[in-house]
């Protein structure tokens, strides 16, 4: 598979989706007692690293309940077996993208070149024979509502976090979140992941991130992925959009741009890493 057939499939994936009402990046999982709710998110299952990114969306949107992926090689060595993954299933094999830096040096000084973009296959858990069962354990007192109140808090906000009323918003010019009271929402799941989309929103502020806002729906979209991927990474479980108002202004984008996806999603990917302090090493 080359960039171009991945891209279009991505896309058509999404648009299928929005157009049906459904959320392409949203997916029920099942929880076995062997996974890490820190780990929700799908990833790498012999190194432990989080898929992000456009790679967070293609590896949700693949419809396996595991989260769990290896690369042939992984495969071969975990599993002792020469071929562990059965030819049918081999051929099903996910793309995902790579992006390497390259750094030139002048005058003594190295600096960012070019980025190298490669396309990687790797497959799930369930396509696989002979795997040894993860071990990674829960850690114990674990409250995804603790945890994204303290994003909340690290942002620091100058206008604060004001509770109360019937709105959920950021408000740039305050560089304040306005939320209603935990007791006015119906869903626990849908009101951690309002706070978390008020948050992705608070990291785009020019002394944050700076995030240039191509347009409302397209921050909207940075927003949404943003949330998602937050709520992914605490196990909160979401199974529908949270602004259907703009599927019509994500569609009309998509299918004028198959770019848009991967822009969003990359910078919904900052805007995460800078939520929850990954981005502070």
């Amino acid at each position: 598979m080359n960039f171009k057939d991945l891209e279009d499939k991505v896309v058509q994936h999404a648009i299928s989706n929005l157009e049906e009402d459904r959320p392409p990046w949203h997916k029920p999982w099942t929880d076995d007692g062997t996974v890490n709710p820190l780990m929700i998110c799908h990833r790498n299952g012999a190194t432990g690293h989080v898929y992000s990114g456009i790679n967070w969306f293609i590896t949700q949107m693949s419809g396996y309940e595991s989260n769990e992926w290896f690369t042939k090689r992984q495969a071969v060595e975990l599993s002792s077996e020469d071929k562990p993954i059965p030819y049918e299933e081999f051929k099903k094999g996910t793309a995902i993208l790579f992006y390497k830096p390259v750094f030139k040096t002048e005058d003594g000084v190295e600096e960012f070149a070019y980025r190298v973009q490669r396309i990687y296959t790797i497959w799930n858990r369930e396509q696989i024979n002979g795997l040894p069962e993860s071990t990674l354990d829960k850690p114990e007192d674990f409250d995804p509502h603790t945890e994204i109140e303290k994003m909340l808090e690290s942002l620091n906000l100058k206008g604060g976090i004001n509770i109360g009323g019937d709105r959920a918003c950021y408000v740039p010019a305050k560089d304040a979140i306005c939320l209603p009271q935990d007791s006015a929402f119906t869903d626990e799941n849908e009101r951690e992941s309002t706070k978390a989309h008020e948050g992705i929103h608070a990291t785009g502020a020019k002394h944050r991130l700076a995030r240039k806002k191509d347009s409302y729906a397209f921050e909207e979209l940075v927003a949404e992925l943003g949330a998602a991927m937050v709520c992914a990474s605490l196990g909160v479980h979401l199974d529908k959009l949270q602004h259907t108002s703009y599927i019509k202004s994500w569609l009309k984008c998509l299918k004028n741009d198959k770019q848009f996806i991967f822009k969003a999603a990359a910078q919904a990917n900052k805007a995460v890493r800078y939520l929850t302090g990954a981005s502070n090493g």
